[in-house]
């Protein structure tokens, strides 16, 4: 089954593990840890979904009474319904920066649960994103850790990152493993009347604690395997990252299935991008195809800054003939993105060639707008 034709039902795992609002912390810790999940909903005394509780939430506290109840702590996210497509699904979990979604009847009441793992095994069935490369994908230069590090390093990093697997390397950079949140999580948030970095109660110091004490078996690919390769890797490994290792297993990039599920929504927004080529005479549809594969490449590079998303793009082609001499072309573009709009004109003998430098100074202008935006947003207080 494509998943252009796959339903919330097709993919959920019915029947979850939940939590009530009034359960405390410890409980709710407890019962994660026994089934192995990450998330949980929440539940009213009615068994109505209220709400949605991770150990990203945790990550980002630093004290936590653990008999604090889930009504203080539970975040509330969207809920769907089992009939929701889910190519809009996915919309709607990368809208929201979720790990998982809740699925309701029409009462409200939960009959399963959709997640990011759940969703990136969906996408084995979208067999034109399979082929796409893994270094076209990851992100570069990958935050790591030293076996050797307290695992509180590995926690504050996590934190910074939103992330709850991180890759450990030896001394030389060589990849030696992976660490998970919530293999620590026993060690890190204590079963004691406080959660406080591990500390027991009455302790001022922390115990050391090590990341090879809690590591697992590395999970990664080389950068020229393909998108295919690294679902079945992270599945196969119950991981929600994967590492990309050169040719001396060095780390030199990272894939998680939160880029996965972004870059195939993007896609999929991508192909909505309205375009429009006016003026053009030739009736020959080739040079139409031509033109449009050259306006998709970029579109595609320009779709990867975030608020910098397509929307419209326009180009006016005029043609310029004089007798004995080649045609002469002038391409005026206007590309309308999420954040603002860019113009661009050129001219050339080369319809082809004209095409590829207007959209190329496009993508340049907008990366260039893009930085200039990082550059703000460091110097601002």
């Amino acid at each position: 089954m494509k998943i252009e034709d796959m339903l919330v039902k097709d993919i959920m795992v019915k029947n979850p593990v939940c939590v009530e609002e009034n359960d405390p912390l410890s409980k709710v810790l407890s019962k994660m840890k026994e089934n192995d999940v990450h998330d949980v909903p929440v539940l009213d005394e009615k068994g109505k979904v209220i709400g949605y509780f991770d150990y990203e939430n945790l990550m980002r506290r630093r004290n936590i009474p653990l008999t604090a109840k889930m009504s203080t702590l539970m975040i509330y996210p969207p809920k769907i319904d089992e009939n929701y497509p889910v190519i809009d699904a996915i919309r709607i979990m990368v809208q929201n920066g979720l790990r998982s979604l809740p699925v309701v009847d029409s009462d409200g009441k939960l009959v399963g649960i959709v997640s990011r793992t759940d969703f990136t095994k969906a996408l084995l069935n979208a067999n034109e994103y399979m082929d796409i490369k893994a270094d076209d994908i990851m992100v570069e230069d990958p935050i790591t850790v030293f076996e050797n590090d307290d695992i509180y390093i590995a926690l504050e990093k996590m934190r910074a990152l939103n992330e709850m697997t991180l890759p450990v390397v030896d001394e030389h950079n060589h990849l030696k493993g992976m660490i998970h949140l919530d293999d620590m999580s026993n060690a890190l948030w204590r079963f004691k009347d406080r959660l406080t970095y591990g500390e027991r109660k009455g302790q001022k110091e922390k115990k050391e604690l090590y990341i090879k004490d809690f590591l697992t078996p590395p999970v990664f690919v080389e950068k020229n395997s393909k998108l295919m390769n690294v679902i079945k890797t992270m599945l196969e490994n119950k991981s929600y990252v994967c590492t990309v290792v050169n040719k001396d297993n060095k780390p030199i990039g990272i894939i998680t299935q939160k880029d996965i599920i972004e870059s195939f929504s993007k896609k999929k927004e991508e192909e909505g991008v309205m375009v429009q080529i006016t003026g053009l005479e030739s009736e020959d549809p080739s040079v139409f195809d031509v033109i449009y594969q050259i306006i998709e490449k970029h579109l595609k590079k320009i779709n990867k800054f975030e608020n910098y998303r397509p929307q419209n793009l326009t180009i006016h082609i005029e043609e310029h003939r004089q007798e004995g001499k080649e045609i002469d072309y002038t391409a005026r573009a206007k590309l309308v993105t999420e954040k603002k709009i860019f113009y661009k004109k050129d001219h050339d003998w080369n319809l082809f060639g004209l095409v590829d430098h207007v959209m190329d100074s496009l993508y340049r202008t907008v990366r260039k707008d893009k930085e200039k935006e990082k550059e703000l947003r460091r110097v601002m207080p």
